[in-house]
C-alpha cells in the first residue's frame, strides 16, 4: 500500500495536468490542429510527465531489470511478438482516432519537429516504465499478478479518458496486450516498441505534410 501511494499520486497528477492542457487547447493530444503554439504545449506537458513518471523512482523499489532486453527469446515468443507487429503495423488507425488533420497552410520547421519526435520519444518510454514496470510491478505485489493486470488496464484506459471513445476502448486490448508481454518476456522492451509503432504509424502522416519539401522551400 505504502509503494502504490506515490504512484497513484503521480498518476493523479498526470490525469490532472493532460485534462486541464485539453481544456484549455481541446484536441490538442488528439492532433487535430497541429500548430506551432500547439506543438510547445505539449513539449511542454511531455516534459512536465516524463519528471513525473520518473519521481516515483526514489519512492519504490524500482524493477530495473525490466529495461534489460531478455537473455533468450523462444520460438513462440518470437512468433507472437512478430504477429502482433505485423497487425499493429497494418492496423486501420485513422478509423480508431477520428483524427482530422488540418495541415494545408501550416508550416514548422523540422527543428522543431525533431525537438517534438524526441520528447516524445522519452515521454512514451517513460509512459511505459511508469505503467508497465512500477505500476504494473506494485500492484501484482499487492494483489496479485492477474488482478494487477486487470487494474492496470483499467488505469490505462481511464487516463485516456479526454480523447475519443474509439481510443479509450482500444486502449483496453492494447493495454492488455503490453502488460501480457511484459510479463511474458520480463522485459518492457515488446510494449515500448509496440508504443512507438502506434505512434509513429498514426502521427507520421500528418507530420510528414508539415515538413514536407515543398512547404520547407516556402518558408
Amino acid at each position: 500500500m505504502l509503494l502504490i501511494l506515490p504512484l497513484m499520486i503521480s498518476y493523479t497528477v498526470i490525469m490532472l495536468t493532460t485534462g486541464w492542457v485539453n481544456r484549455i487547447r481541446p484536441g490538442i493530444t488528439t492532433y487535430q490542429e497541429p500548430q506551432p503554439a500547439n506543438f510547445k504545449m505539449l513539449n511542454y506537458l511531455h516534459a512536465i510527465s516524463i519528471v513525473i513518471m520518473i519521481l516515483p523512482v526514489f519512492t519504490t523499489t524500482a524493477p530495473f531489470s525490466l529495461l534489460l532486453f531478455p537473455d533468450k527469446i523462444n520460438i513462440g515468443q518470437t512468433i507472437a511478438f512478430l504477429t502482433c507487429f505485423g497487425i499493429i503495423g497494418f492496423f486501420p488507425w485513422t478509423k480508431m482516432y477520428d483524427v482530422d488533420q488540418k495541415t494545408d497552410n501550416i508550416i514548422i520547421p523540422a527543428p522543431a519537429i525533431f525537438l517534438y519526435g524526441s520528447l516524445r520519444l522519452l515521454f512514451l518510454i517513460s509512459y511505459e516504465w511508469f505503467f508497465r514496470a512500477l505500476l504494473l510491478t506494485d500492484l501484482s505485489s499487492w494483489v496479485g499478478a492477474r488482478y494487477g493486470i486487470i487494474i492496470n488496464v483499467l488505469l490505462y484506459a481511464l487516463i485516456h479518458i479526454h480523447k475519443s471513445t474509439k481510443e479509450v476502448i482500444g486502449c483496453l486490448p492494447f493495454g492488455l496486450l503490453v502488460c501480457v508481454f511484459t510479463v511474458w518476456w520480463q522485459s518492457l522492451w515488446p510494449a515500448i516498441i509496440f508504443h512507438l509503432q502506434i505512434a509513429i504509424v498514426n502521427e507520421w502522416p500528418p507530420f510528414q505534410k508539415i515538413i514536407s519539401p515543398q512547404k520547407q522551400a516556402a518558408s
